[in-house]
């Protein structure tokens, strides 16, 4: 069995040090290399419309009306409240155009 010099030890341990940071180096490259550019998504904006709901108690839509006719909406809204004693309510809301 052979005892290795101090000289070589040292020669030795420099040599992996080396080589350690190379590979260090090698990890820090691969990580910060940037990924294949995709293009980005364009979302269409949906148009939207208001209408008029007629809803019961609960929330619940019973019958929808286009905006212009609010007075019909309201009609019905009132003729809802009578005909089945709870009070109905007349909301607008926002829905996609056809």
């Amino acid at each position: 069995m052979a005892h290795s010099s101090n000289r070589d030890r040292i020669a030795r341990a420099a040599e992996e040090a080396r080589l350690g940071d190379l590979e260090k180096a090698a990890k820090r490259a691969a990580k910060k290399a940037p990924a294949a550019a995709r293009p980005k998504r364009v979302v269409k904006p949906v148009r939207m419309k208001i209408v008029w709901e007629a809803c019961s108690p609960s929330g619940v839509t019973v019958k929808t009306f286009a905006y212009p006719d609010k007075a019909l909406a309201e009609a019905a809204t009132e003729s809802l409240s009578r005909s089945t004693g709870h009070q109905h309510i007349l909301r607008a809301a926002k829905v996609p155009m056809d």
